[in-house]
């Protein structure tokens, strides 16, 4: 190229927030640049455009890229820009592009900084210019971080709001109450063992909507189960930092909480085990609850067997030891069966019997539930009278009953339990009446047993799931199966709380009935008005009487048994029904350690009226 012709590349750049902040457009640089160039007598070779973009680095910027070849080729000597912030912010970059510059004999014109880098003073002034602005830059951007993490930390959160939040008038991020139980719902199933897809099928079958219209996806649950949101944080960068190996930024307490941190927690660690590798072609009861009673390690899931008699097993890689799941159901039925019970008496006692059964909330999902077993009821008839075939009875009558279930447990949920037209000693006598009659039927025991039998495995991982964390089992000598320790999930435990606090838990006291050793059940501590209330609701069935006991077996300060002696049935009668441990509510009776009153309530059949 003749080095006294003077061939012009006109570079022009513009970012949104430039266009906002500065209010000049590529349309109006490259007019004012054409001027430039006509009145310095430049020959315009090329316009070069980079719309949108940031001058972070040159590398990100096609048109830049594309005019520095043409140097490079000796098709420009001059490069023509509006301001030098147009062609780069970086004192860096800016050396690169001045050392190349010179190699390639191309000089460097900017309108509004009356730059020019053919002397060494324009040199020297671009050089400063740049150090300049990238100072501007930075004490921008720490200006900027810092109204932003004062704006994050009262409440101002980026982005769209996830479910169960919005904005209030001052476009602080608050709890949607229309949505917030939703949120809780989900956390709560995932807890019970469901996964992902099985959440978003529920909410799909239940026609539940979206923020976006759509249907419930796996991934928006997983979504929402990661989101720390849920427990009043917010983490920022989360995306951009694992691409940059960075650690994401993380605000601590800046929304209202939905979700409690420990509940939190228990969610992250059910999904971890979730995550770890296991078998998937085959359905596991115990799957990732077994402890190796040896090394602590969590067992893992494996099949064995011929083709006629399968196995499944739970392997310690390291040491060795397989427990068969068969076995560990037979030596586990005592607890569930004792899980089955709760889970029964939870659901049909304690949360229905405590709302107004006239109560508006549920009539609807009344109405509901009432359909679909006739629904059920419908499918069982034609499949009896051989109308419809065994796979299609099946599949419906599989599809009516999870809807079922669903429908139960949210009318369980609609419940206020505020709203009690029971007192709590009035249900425990409903409830006792009942499974006192299944047990002297003999039923009560084969009641608990079909329920077991009668689930699916799927059905009865996730029930396992409900309630515990894990179990270790261990063999003795002989090669059977002993106990270890269980470890119930802190959600369980906090329910049995709840119910405990209103005066709904029972437990087994060790007695003497006759000559043998046995025990029964026993309250939790009642004071004389609840006694009378629960006396008062057990007269409807039979003819109730109270009995103080005292303790001969007991030594005079304090004792390491309670145990009590009785007779099952006295003289007059009257059979034991249950034992009571009697607390005084008045200061005639000092509540002390070994000082609480146990009395026994017997009852008798009323007699038939002829």
């Amino acid at each position: 190229m003749n080095e006294e012709r003077k061939v012009a590349g006109i570079y022009i750049r513009v970012s949104t927030e430039d266009q906002v902040r500065e209010g000049f457009s590529l349309g109006e640089q490259e007019e004012k640049l054409k001027q430039l160039c006509k009145y310095k007598d430049y020959k315009i070779y090329k316009i070069y455009k980079d719309a949108g973009i940031s001058a972070k680095n040159m590398s990100g910027r096609p048109a830049f890229q594309q005019m520095l070849e043409d140097m490079r080729a000796g098709k420009i000597n001059y490069i023509v820009a509006y301001k030098l912030d147009r062609v780069t912010r970086s004192v860096r970059d800016l050396e690169v592009l001045i050392s190349e510059l010179e190699e390639h004999h191309c000089y460097l014109v900017c309108d509004r900084d009356d730059v020019n880098t053919s002397t060494a003073n324009g040199r020297f002034f671009v050089r400063m210019l740049t150090v300049l602005s990238q100072l501007e830059i930075e004490i921008v951007s720490e200006r900027t971080k810092f109204g932003l993490t004062g704006a994050i930390k009262s409440g101002h959160i980026p982005g769209t709001c996830p479910l169960g939040y919005k904005r209030d008038t001052s476009k602080k991020m608050v709890i949607d109450e229309t949505t917030k139980d939703l949120v809780i719902r989900i956390f709560n199933m995932y807890l019970e063992g469901k996964s992902y897809q099985t959440i978003a099928n529920i909410l799909n079958e239940e026609r539940v909507p979206t923020s976006t219209k759509a249907n419930w996806k796996d991934s928006t649950i997983e979504k929402m189960i990661n989101n720390k949101i849920y427990m009043g944080d917010y983490e920022r960068f989360k995306r951009v930092g694992k691409e940059q190996g960075k650690e994401p930024v993380i605000y601590r307490d800046v929304v209202e909480p939905i979700i409690s941190r420990a509940m939190f927690d228990e969610v992250q660690a059910q999904k971890e085990k979730n995550q770890r590798a296991f078998c998937r072609d085959r359905v596991y009861i115990f799957m990732q609850k077994l402890i190796c009673p040896k090394c602590g390690k969590l067992m893992t899931c494996k099949g064995a067997g011929g083709k006629k008699k399968k196995y499944m097993y739970y392997h310690c890689t390291d040491c060795k030891l397989y427990l068969r799941e068969d076995l560990i159901e037979d030596v586990t039925i005592d607890l569930i069966m004792n899980l089955i019970e709760y889970d029964m008496t939870v659901k049909q006692y304690f949360f229905p019997v405590l709302a107004d059964k006239k109560e508006r909330d549920t009539a609807k999902l009344d109405k509901e539930i009432a359909n679909l077993k006739k629904q059920k009821d419908r499918i069982k008839e034609a499949y009896i009278k051989g109308i419809v075939e065994v796979n299609d009875f099946s599949e419906e009558y599989r599809v009516i009953k999870e809807k079922l279930n669903l429908l139960e447990e949210k009318r369980i949920q609609a419940i206020d339990l505020n709203k009690q037209t029971f007192s709590p000693q009035q249900i425990m006598a409903d409830r006792d009446v009942e499974k006192e009659k299944l047990i002297r039927s003999n039923e009560f025991y084969n009641m608990l047993m079909l329920q077991w039998s009668n689930k699916t495995k799927e059905e009865k991982q996730e029930f396992i799931s409900k309630f515990i964390e894990n179990i270790t089992i261990d063999k003795n000598e002989k090669g059977s199966y002993e106990l270890v320790n269980i470890k119930f999930r802190s959600s369980f435990i906090e329910q049995i709380c709840k119910i405990l606090e209103y005066g709904m838990f029972d437990f087994a006291s060790p007695c003497t009935i006759g000559k043998e050793e046995s025990t029964i059940t026993t309250t939790v501590q009642m004071d004389k008005k609840e006694l009378q209330e629960y006396m008062n609701r057990l007269s409807d069935y039979y003819e109730v009487s109270y009995y103080e006991l005292d303790r001969p077996d007991a030594p005079k300060k304090g004792y390491q048994k309670k145990y009590y002696r009785m007779q099952y049935k006295n003289e007059k009668g009257e059979r034991l029904f249950k034992l009571v441990e009697l607390i005084a509510n008045d200061k005639s009776f000092p509540i002390q350690k070994d000082n609480h009153i146990i009395g026994e309530i017997r009852v008798k059949e009323r007699e038939k009226v002829s």
